[in-house]
């Protein structure tokens, strides 16, 4: 009797003593003990494979454990840190490597504070000009259109930090439309008003809990039932109002079309419900990645459509280089399988193009090469390739 059968005899001789169940981890466990009694080279060889899957199991998590939560300039770090304890796992248990890690960290912890103040400030700046205009604006104004380039001029004078540019950007204009439209519908009211202020207030609280369950509602009508992101018919609705604001503060934001590389394969393989599953795990990735004042949906099968705010080109590029690590990286679960997923996509920035129809046109065919050219890449119409 060799050493390992006679390991596995007294592995479980030592279970059924201890009264434990024979499952993996409890057998596993007596396995190594007797191993190192009875053969210490096994023991050492088993210990490694041991260590080493422990480790591939941590790495495989890593990601998600250190991605940015609010500031995404060390990217590039993480991204490298990553690629290399990928290379040779082992070389996360070394000291220069865990204290990277927790360089990166403190970067991390540092950017993101810095962001969370700059933050507050900006909310400060524009809950002051919010309250400075709203009795004058809707009480006193008799020239709507004039009160309008006013306060969008005095908006863009704020001095917003860059961290908080965009969220505050989409409250920008929710204030202006909002202003706009008290005025035109209180235009023929404003005496009455300024007497029924007590009145009105009263019924701007009832407004303000309507609007709060029509939310409620509207969300639920807007999200698409598997994936948990923005429906088709939703996702119309806010290329309306995105195109709205483009044309008004000539803002700059992008189209992407996603596609799942191979999902008929996985479907024909696994079956469906595992393809239902695979498209919950992407849409709940694309959400993650994401911005609020961004828009992400479920355009119909295994294809996805975002709408990505922009200031320079870059930070496509950036946002594209996350969700590409992160689908790459991230084991897709279903029961007990593990599925490496891909895709493809193209992207087209608006601000190239006469109209939306063309530049979405743009990004569908620019999908359609990527798919075309061996999948797995994502094609710019800039001609940039990723």
């Amino acid at each position: 009797m060799d050493s390992t059968k006679k390991i596995t005899k007294l592995t479980l001789e030592s279970l059924k003593d201890k009264d434990l169940e024979s499952t993996p981890i409890n057998y596993e466990k007596e396995f190594l003990e007797q191993a190192k009694t009875i053969d210490k080279e096994l023991y050492e060889e088993l210990l490694q494979k041991n260590i080493l899957s422990e480790l591939n199991y941590f790495i495989e998590c890593l990601p998600e454990i250190i991605s940015p939560s609010i500031n995404f300039n060390n990217d590039e770090k993480i991204n490298s840190f990553l690629e290399k304890v990928n290379k040779n796992p082992k070389k996360l248990l070394n000291k220069t490597s865990i204290e990277e890690l927790k360089e990166i960290t403190k970067e991390r912890v540092k950017a993101d504070r810095e962001v969370l103040k700059n933050k507050t400030d900006d909310i400060i700046k524009l809950s002051n000009l919010m309250e400075k205009y709203f009795d004058k604006t809707i009480l006193e104004s008799t020239n709507s259109s004039e009160k309008f380039d006013v306060i969008k001029n005095e908006l863009k004078d704020l001095n917003i930090s860059n961290a908080s540019y965009r969220e505050l950007g989409q409250l920008q204009s929710k204030l202006i439309n909002t202003i706009y439209s008290i005025e035109h519908s209180m235009q023929n009211n404003r005496v009455e008003l300024n007497e029924s202020k007590e009145q009105f207030d009263s019924l701007n609280k009832k407004i303000e809990e309507l609007q709060k369950e029509l939310a409620v509602v509207k969300q639920e009508k807007s999200t698409d039932f598997l994936t948990s992101v923005l429906n088709r018919r939703a996702y119309e609705e806010e290329v309306e109002k995105i195109e709205k604001k483009h044309e008004a503060f000539e803002s700059n934001y992008a189209i992407v079309f996603y596609d799942i590389d191979h999902f008929k394969q996985i479907n024909d393989t696994y079956g469906h419900t595992c393809g239902d599953t695979v498209l919950k795990t992407f849409g709940k990735i694309l959400k993650s990645l994401t911005r609020k004042e961004d828009v992400i949906a479920r355009y119909g099968g295994e294809e996805f459509l975002a709408l990505i705010n922009y200031e320079e080109e870059k930070e496509l590029y950036k946002y594209i280089k996350r969700v590409k690590n992160l689908i790459t990286t991230t084991k897709f679960k279903y029961k007990d399988i593990r599925i490496h997923v891909e895709f493809s996509a193209g992207v087209s920035f608006r601000a190239n193009y006469t109209n939306y129809i063309d530049a979405k046109k743009k990004s569908d065919d620019l999908l359609y090469q990527a798919k075309k050219e061996g999948r797995n890449k994502v094609i710019f119409d800039n001609g940039v390739i990723l």
